[in-house]
């Protein structure tokens, strides 16, 4: 009966083991940034990382991974599985550049995008040649106008499914497409940002994920 007992204790340490050395820290659809002692690695369904950790799969919201003998339902950054827990606060911080602006890498549905935080954009905004290059459907959206330093232009407005700034995710987020080359920087417009938290403090921006 001892002896029994150890040997449960030991599975449910080794399980426990398993799961506080693995987490996600980015997820999309079909891949996902997996975290271990050894560092971060991107992983594709059906690959196994160099460090051992095999993604069985993974969208937006979680991923199936094998880790050590045991198979672990992973959110963002917090282990879940069969020890639910509540996700934790997710954030990214931004510091000023010389020109007082805050310039972050990200991704728009899972491509990488260069983003410069605009308070007073309404909305995420692009130009039309950002557009083609994130493989982005914009022909299809509504049509309007928006006005710009050149005057009147033409415009697509659309959705996007996701937007990602360092693991702060916002979904189904409001855009414009610009038909030409401005903006010149994909302008990371209230339509993102309302739906994270903002903190301001002596040049560096936390944005956090609620």
């Amino acid at each position: 009966m001892f002896r029994t007992l150890l040997t449960v204790i030991a599975l449910f340490c080794l399980a426990a083991s398993a799961v506080a050395s693995v987490e996600v820290v980015g997820l999309f659809k079909g891949r996902a940034v997996v975290r271990t002692l050894a560092g971060d690695e991107v992983v594709k369904v059906g690959e196994t990382s160099k460090h051992g950790v095999t993604l069985i799969e993974a969208d937006a919201s979680s991923a199936l991974v094998r880790y050590r003998g045991e198979t672990l339902r992973l959110n963002l950054s917090r282990r879940i599985g069969s020890r639910f827990s509540e996700a934790k606060a997710r954030s990214v911080r931004i510091n000023a550049d010389d020109m007082g602006q805050y310039r972050v890498q990200g991704f728009i549905n899972e491509r990488r995008a260069s983003f410069l935080v605009d308070t007073g954009a309404s909305v995420v905004a692009m130009s039309s040649e950002h557009a083609r290059a994130l493989g982005i459907e914009y022909q299809l959206g509504q049509r309007g106008t928006v006005v710009t330093a050149q005057g009147e232009v033409d415009a697509r407005f659309i959705t996007l499914p996701n937007v990602n700034v360092g693991g702060v995710v916002a979904q189904n987020v409001s855009a414009t497409v610009i038909e030409g080359r401005y903006p010149v920087e994909i302008l990371l417009g209230m339509s993102y940002l309302n739906q994270v938290s903002m903190q301001n403090d002596q040049g560096v921006l936390t944005l956090t994920r609620r």
